[in-house]
């Protein structure tokens, strides 16, 4: 990795730490956060736009001409063309306003059209997954080793669930009926990122979604981590980089083609 790709790694993990601490404050502030409304269930806070502002900052400090993609902001274009930083201040918005405790700050990195580089910060847990392509993955100063694959039976799976008018119900209804009898727990606690990224970590076994609609910003950081861990990581159709992540599947490699002949059994 070039330094300026090591610059901007760290930039980025001390940009998710600066967002994280504002996160920690309005979570722990009396009653729930103000909130509006983007549209059905789907709320952004003070929170989420003083997080991103914040992470702006912090990476133009250091590398001014680069350009963004913000949950909240939108594009911004640079004078850099070959960086771009993407960026979901606040993943799991809704445990955020009913205080769960369960969110993240993700920030990938992307080279032209790759991904490079990614932070999940936890901000409750002081827990920081990151890793960078051809550095490998850590969780905090830990790096991280993929553990040996679990049997079918005794895996324990996250995905994201729609509601209301995001996604498809009908398909995650499908494929939670194919998938349940078949392992140990299925679980969706809300944070796309943290699922993914826990996912590195053994935490869970795997980590699919289609039903549910997922945009980049939910997914891309979180998408470095698990491959630098060793995760094999495509959509639904089995393609390592397709146009468009409208589907997902991270698993160890060993279990992501029996888990993808499962999760198309309900065809």
């Amino acid at each position: 990795m070039i330094e300026t790709e090591r610059e901007l790694l760290e930039t980025i993990k001390a940009a998710a730490k600066e967002a994280g601490e504002l996160l920690k404050e309005g979570y722990r502030s009396d009653g729930l956060a103000n909130f509006e409304s983007k549209g059905a269930s789907d709320f952004v806070t003070i929170y989420d736009k003083d997080a991103e502002n914040a992470i702006i900052r912090c990476v133009n400090d250091s590398f001014p001409g680069i350009g963004f993609i913000g949950e909240e902001g939108g594009v911004t274009t640079g004078t850099d063309n070959d960086y771009t930083v993407i960026i979901d201040p606040l993943d799991g918005t809704n445990n955020f306003l009913h205080g769960v405790p369960h969110f993240s700050v993700s920030i990938a990195v992307t080279r032209h059209d790759e991904l490079l580089l990614g932070s999940v910060y936890h901000p409750l847990l002081d827990e920081m997954l990151w890793a960078g392509k051809g550095v490998g993955a850590y969780l905090n100063d830990t790096p991280l080793n993929m553990p040996s694959a679990r049997p079918f039976h005794e895996m324990l799976v996250s995905t994201c669930l729609p509601y209301h008018e995001k996604g498809n119900c009908e398909i995650s209804l499908n494929q939670l009926s194919v998938m349940m009898p078949q392992v140990a727990g299925i679980r969706s606690p809300g944070s796309a990122a943290l699922e993914i990224a826990y996912t590195s970590l053994g935490r869970y076994d795997a980590f699919w979604s289609e039903g549910a609609r997922l945009d980049y910003w939910d997914i891309a950081a979180a998408i470095v981590i698990a491959r630098e861990a060793g995760c094999t990581v495509t959509d639904l159709t089995g393609d390592p980089a397709p146009a468009h992540w409208s589907s997902l599947l991270v698993a160890h490699p060993q279990r992501h083609d029996e888990l993808l002949q499962c999760l198309h059994s309900d065809k």
